[in-house]
């Protein structure tokens, strides 16, 4: 079955290069492309095949963009016609007006999720701890919410799906995509990224996102990120994201202490306090010795399921 998509937007300043613009439409193609993979996340019974992605119109001046998604897919046969409150309401039929920005608000909550990681990787870098970095956390939410609304599942499950299809690698490769589609409207302060069928992305947003020159001077050297690790909590706050809490990584020999450990700002403290052991996505911070070897100090919890 096949299923077809717009994805249309703007930038609002009035200034780009050649390379600006290509590169701005590669990235965009590879965050429609997870953005995709994370909603197919949201139905197990849906089975993804391809996406073909094509430019229908491009206007220079104000960059205005309109690109058509081809998704191919299927659903299991014993269940077909079965499934409800699913993407099967929007894959292999007409998709009706109200869904046609579905597969924009999956490439902007992976957008989102990976400026909020870059976000917190400068401040790691510059000593500081996480930061709720607000507008890019504030509009992701609503986005999540959107989406929500669209098929029927709560927020949670929604966030779940993009975490699992976004581990704290693929977050990090994924940086110089979102640095490149952010780009041409982060040169001018007033500027936004208009965005059909889906919230836009305004310049407060923008301006959080780290410049260039912060993301190139993050020393990726000492630190580790680590997916599906298994934790034991050694330590609880419930009142606390940065402190009071630690963990041992469990059969990873390159984490063989228990380490301090702080919360990425999505993770519900009550209720990882609820369990003793868990499987998460962690970032581990470390510090380099005289002799190049790293000594691991801190734990970074990203995100997290239960047993």
């Amino acid at each position: 079955m096949k299923s077809i998509f717009k994805h249309s937007g703007k930038y609002t300043a009035n200034s780009y290069t050649i390379d600006e613009v290509i590169a701005s439409l590669s990235a965009q193609k590879v965050l429609i492309q997870e953005g995709v993979n994370f909603l197919s996340e949201l139905d197990q019974n849906f089975s993804l095949d391809k996406i073909t992605i094509r430019v229908d119109s491009l206007e220079t001046g104000s960059l205005v963009w309109d690109l058509v998604i081809e998704i191919y897919g299927e659903y299991q046969a014993d269940i077909e016609n079965k499934v409800i409150g699913s993407l099967e309401q929007m894959f292999g039929m007409d998709i009706p007006e109200q869904y046609e920005g579905f597969v924009t608000l999956g490439a902007l909550a992976v957008t989102y999720v990976v400026a909020k990681y870059a976000y917190d990787r400068v401040a790691r870098s510059k000593g500081k701890g996480p930061n709720a970095a607000p507008h890019i956390t504030g509009d992701n939410n609503v986005v999540i919410q959107q989406i929500s609304s669209m098929i029927g599942q709560d927020n949670a499950t929604i966030e779940k799906a993009l975490e699992r299809s976004l581990p704290p690698a693929k977050r990090k490769q994924l940086i110089p995509k979102v640095a490149d589609f952010l780009r041409p409207s982060k040169k001018d302060k007033s500027a936004k990224i208009e965005i059909a069928n889906a919230p836009d992305i305004n310049s407060q947003a923008l301006a959080e996102f780290p410049c260039d020159a912060e993301l190139k001077a993050v020393d990726d050297s000492t630190t580790i990120d680590v997916a599906d690790a298994k934790i034991d909590i050694r330590g609880t706050d419930r009142d606390k994201i940065n402190s009071g809490w630690g963990a041992v990584i469990i059969g990873d020999e390159r984490f063989p202490k228990r380490l301090p450990m702080d919360l990425y700002p999505t993770v519900d403290p009550e209720e990882l306090a609820r369990h003793q052991q868990v499987i998460a996505n962690l970032l581990i911070e470390c510090e380099r010795r005289a002799d190049k070897s790293l000594k691991p100090k801190r734990i970074h919890l990203i995100s997290f399921e239960e047993l």
